[in-house]
């Protein structure tokens, strides 16, 4: 496997369901150590695959609070949710930006001031 396992559960037939995710900005999802899904994501990501005659979606996003900063992850099998981790509430793609652009201009402005003095 590639990259640090944020997610694994375990399906009724024993079988391994694994997300990992890489510095790249890929991420990936795992049968049984076998890659079934490759997507880059900015903000969500959503991982399609299917296993004995179901189809599995795997749903991961930002989860932005002010006490946690972390991803929340979302299985569903046949548009049934199976697990769900983190906060269900996904935030819009215009407010990752804007706090990537604060998070930006905030490192740019603290390296100019140290560059400085």
């Amino acid at each position: 496997m590639i990259g640090t396992k944020l997610f694994s559960y375990t399906l009724e037939d024993g079988t391994m369901v694994e997300f990992t995710n890489a510095i790249s900005g890929f991420g990936r999802v795992y049968l049984n150590a076998e890659e079934v899904s490759k997507k880059r994501g900015f903000g969500t990501e959503s991982h399609d695959f299917n296993y004995k005659d179901a189809t599995y979606q795997l749903n991961v996003w930002p989860l932005i609070s002010i006490h946690v900063l972390g991803v929340s992850v979302e299985l569903k099998k046949n548009d049934k949710r199976l697990v769900l981790y983190g906060k269900e509430s996904k935030p819009k793609s215009w407010k990752i930006f804007l706090a990537a652009l604060i998070v930006g201009i905030l490192v740019g402005v603290s390296t100019v001031f140290f560059l400085e003095s």
